[in-house]
């Protein structure tokens, strides 16, 4: 490595570059500029890698919103969390299993060993309640790549960098990217099984608990993902999704997906508990007095992040969040498999809402990796036509909504942790155009939530053509 130049990763664009010397300084790191992206970079504290300082294209905002734009970067993205392992950023997947290459770190978090260190919550979480479901980092990533647009005083996003753009990112996502998450999955769509699809990941894989795939067989034709929700037990078994598709599926491969397990066991216990409905209502009650459900503004950010802290400390909403990264964490894996006979879905209460956030995420790529998918109980809302018409062009084959009129479990502790303003799809027909998704009554052989995969052979046979 010569003294004019470095060549390293860069923290701008996740690329092994050449690093051009730009300008020395005695008191301060010197400064390089990416022969690949064009940023200026200067060298990580702590290893060989090249750390954001100032974006390309410099601001005209004034001197001072210049000087928090251009502050340098202490820690390259390996080492601030952002990124897990440059190396692996675009590794390919023989199959799903193999999902440890990406989310194993090549470097120690810094940024999240001080944060634990000095007692204070990790990352943008203290001051933008958007992190309840996007990381910094992923914001960070999308606002570089021009994605998110400009920031409120009319600087474009993408030239910023260090602190100012992971602020920036998260405002302009705001409040409404953490309730709807349209912003958040269509600007993922187009990173998924690359670079950006590996840092999203990367950035979720801490955040869920319990994260895994395993492969429960091998086998021809599309594989088979199974996605859990509410669990009689914190294991990992899939007898019975195996059990369930052995006669329309008796050689496929498939694949196990378990995450958050310590909660979904909470949610399982609770619908299978002998107090039945008196159950599900005290739990209600008990996740409705976390939060304040009035009708006063929750414009003023002081409190939306009350509302979210709220919403953050009980279970249920905790694992809606969940979901959604685990949804999104399944769609880059996806994408960057190579299964050539595609995948076919199966999930389970809040299952069936990661295979929702993961066709939400696909839905944006031009390839259909997905043949078919089963939806059992599902805890997601059913009501916006628009978007399920959007998730089914992500389909090669059909959607099926299976739905029950006597799953208690949902229509007391789905809607009524959710204010009873969501109407979630386990308990009635999805409303969209898609001439692909169709709607399953199985009222008269699901007679409660946790029945789904008991009597899920016997509508196998009933949706096949």
């Amino acid at each position: 490595m010569s003294e004019l130049s470095r060549h390293s990763w860069c923290s701008w664009c996740n690329k092994y570059s050449t690093h051009t010397l730009i300008g020395r300084n005695r008191v301060s790191r010197n400064e390089y500029q990416c022969e690949n992206c064009g940023h200026f970079t200067i060298k990580c504290r702590y290893c060989e890698n090249m750390a954001t300082h100032r974006a390309a294209r410099a601001s005209a905002a004034g001197r001072l919103k210049s000087v928090k734009e251009n502050w340098a970067s202490e820690l390259c993205a390996e080492h601030d969390g952002s990124v897990r392992d440059f190396t692996k950023l675009n590794t390919r997947l023989a199959c799903l299993s193999e999902f440890e290459q990406i989310r194993r770190r090549r470097k120690v978090h810094l940024k999240r060993v001080a944060n634990v260190a000095g007692g204070v919550i990790s990352g943008a979480a203290v001051f933008c309640p958007a992190s309840y479901l996007l990381a910094p980092g992923f914001a960070a990533m999308l606002g570089s790549a021009g994605l998110l647009g400009a920031a409120s005083t009319g600087t474009a996003i993408s030239t910023l960098g260090g602190a100012a753009l992971t602020s920036a990112s998260l405002a302009a996502i705001g409040p409404g990217g953490m309730a709807g998450g349209a912003i958040l999955l269509t600007a993922a769509g187009s990173a998924l099984g690359g670079i950006e699809g590996a840092a999203i990941a990367g950035n979720y894989f801490g955040a869920v608990k319990d994260f895994n795939i395993s492969k429960c067989r091998d086998g021809d034709g599309p594989a088979l993902i199974f996605v859990n929700g509410f669990l009689s037990q914190r294991n990992t078994d899939a007898t019975d999704w195996l059990d369930a598709t052995a006669k329309r599926y008796p050689n496929n491969p498939a694949y196990l997906v378990t995450w958050e397990a310590s909660a979904m066991s909470y949610f399982g216990k609770l619908a299978l508990a002998k107090a039945g409905p008196k159950a599900i209502e005290t739990a209600v009650r008990g996740l409705m007095s976390r939060q304040n459900w009035s009708t006063r503004s929750i414009k003023h950010p002081l409190r939306w992040l009350s509302l979210v802290t709220g919403l953050l400390g009980n279970k249920w909403h905790g694992s809606m969040a969940k979901a959604q990264m685990t949804g999104l964490i399944l769609a880059d894996l996806i994408a960057r498999t190579d299964h050539k006979d595609g995948f076919i879905l199966m999930g389970h209460s809040l299952g069936a809402r990661v295979i929702h956030s993961l066709l939400s995420a696909l839905s944006t790529t031009d390839h259909k990796y997905i043949n078919d998918v089963f939806l059992l109980g599902g805890a997601v809302d059913g009501t916006n036509a628009d978007t399920w018409g959007e998730i089914a062009q992500a389909v090669g084959g059909n959607i099926y909504n299976i739905y029950s009129e006597r799953d208690d479990v949902l229509t007391l502790l789905y809607r009524g942790a959710n204010a009873f303003i969501s109407q979630p799809i386990g308990i009635r027909e999805i409303r969209t155009s898609g001439s692909n998704v169709y709607n399953f009554n199985a009222s008269s052989i699901v007679e409660g939530h946790m029945k789904h995969k008991e009597r899920f052979a016997m509508v196998l046979e009933r949706t096949s053509s």
